[in-house]
């Protein structure tokens, strides 16, 4: 992508006003919005299996463990084919995968809707893991290429709050479409939610295509000399970055990062993937109240994310706020534990979860960047992204197994408190980041 750009002179560098960010700010908006809303359909698409589980599990009578695996063997499909999807970014154009993806994700989990038996579950999860396999590291591929390390925190924060606005959206959308399109058209409401979510993915592919650069060079709305600011800014990052080879991508920090990522993304999913049925044991009967009881947790950390972004730029050293993240979520897993019946509490709990594991995601993308560049980082992003994510599996399966063994989500929501707070210690005994 820089090559495409003429190199500034150091005359002209030192010229360009230190303070870029309105520059920055109006490339946020023209490219933010657009990945923003399909990243909220991705997670609606990935998650909605926990909604439509409050009827889907009678309907094809499965089991607490059969549940959790089909929720989980989406990320199987995602591990297994994140790093060869994110190599296709660097030969298709950021543009051209990710409206694959999208029509991919879209189609598969419309074929949701119709599935009869835990078989066909398992396939159409694996497939809509494999077809979203790419997206998350290839939009921090992306926004690499674009914005400089001293603004990736707010930037990343501007993008990944997508995820709690998704995951806010997700409950209310599932209780309206659940409880009220029950039995239309011979179908239940749980196939409905499936038919409508994953309609709209596939119509948003023909918006992509139009509205997405693929490069800072087919940016037209904006001026040469702005392009240049912008290419030798990202061309700085590069090279604070403490490596350009691939390999060094295997070094034991990268390793570290990726154990932290994984046990942090383990409260999220198994939390997430069971936050319907735990409000339903709280006592909650209503599939309407309980999909608007499930958005407050996210709700809460839409305002705690940007935040969180902002003041980890400033304070650059972007570990402490990964540790205080990963306690937040640990305090409120043995919350939600000891008070599982009662629903505010529960959800007290459930919120604190959200708020530190979601606010941590932007935080710990802003500090990987910081670590890896050029062919690093398309493998690197992948690498990190796809092992952290087969919490997505584990999770939710292990939290299926216990309770069914068990009766009731307590011993797993303890054992991912001990996974949260493993993440904090090695963060705060083995990690730093550089001062720019």
């Amino acid at each position: 992508m820089q090559n495409a750009i003429p190199k500034q002179s150091a005359t002209q560098t030192a010229a360009v006003d230190e303070d870029t960010w309105p520059l920055y700010s109006r490339i946020a908006w023209r490219l933010i919005p657009i990945i923003f809303v399909v990243q909220i359909f991705g997670y609606l698409d990935r998650a909605n299996v926990g909604f439509a589980k409050l009827q889907m599990q009678h309907d094809l009578s499965l089991s607490n463990a059969a549940y959790g695996l089909g929720a989980g063997i989406f990320f199987v499909g995602y591990f297994l084919f994140e790093i060869p999807s994110n190599l296709l970014l660097q030969r298709m154009g950021a543009k051209l995968l990710f409206a694959r993806i999208l029509l991919v994700w879209g189609l598969a989990t419309v074929l949701m809707a119709f599935v009869k038996d835990e078989t066909q579950f398992y396939i159409l999860r694996f497939v809509i893991g494999v077809a979203e396999a790419g997206f998350a590291p290839g939009t921090q591929l992306y926004l690499s290429q674009w914005f400089p390390a001293k603004y990736r925190g707010r930037i990343n924060s501007a993008f990944l709050i997508s995820l709690p606005v998704g995951l806010a959206l997700g409950g209310p959308i599932a209780g309206l479409v659940m409880g009220n399109l029950h039995n239309v058209a011979g179908h239940a409401g749980w196939q409905w939610l499936f038919i409508i979510e994953g309609a709209i993915s596939v119509a948003l592919v023909p918006w992509l295509l139009m509205s997405l650069p693929n490069k800072l060079a087919d940016a037209s709305w904006l001026a040469t000399d702005e392009k240049r600011i912008v290419a030798d800014d990202v061309a700085q990052l590069a090279r604070q970055a403490d490596t350009h080879d691939w390999r060094a991508t295997f070094s034991p920090i990268i390793v570290l990062l990726t154990l932290v990522y994984f046990l942090t993304l383990a409260g999220n999913y198994g939390v997430g993937f069971w936050l319907p049925q735990i409000i339903r044991n709280s006592g909650i009967e209503s599939t309407v109240s309980i999909g608007f009881l499930s958005s407050i947790p996210y709700l809460f950390t839409i305002i705690a994310m940007p935040y969180i972004g902002k003041m980890s730029d400033r304070a650059r050293d972007r570990s402490h706020y990964l540790v205080l993240c990963a306690l937040l979520s640990c305090v409120g897993l043995v919350i939600t534990a000891l008070w599982l019946k009662q629903t505010a509490i529960g959800l007290f709990g459930m919120t604190l979860v959200a708020t530190g594991v979601l606010s941590s995601i932007p935080v710990f993308w802003a500090l990987v960047a910081r670590r890896l560049s050029g062919s690093a980082a398309i493998v690197g992003f992948a690498f990190i992204n796809s092992i952290g994510n087969l919490a997505g599996f584990a999770s939710p399966y292990g939290i299926g197994l216990i309770t069914d063994k068990t009766g009731t989500q307590v011993a797993g929501l303890y054992a991912l408190a001990a996974m949260s707070f493993f993440a904090a210690c090695l963060l705060l005994f083995f990690v730093r980041e550089r001062k720019q």
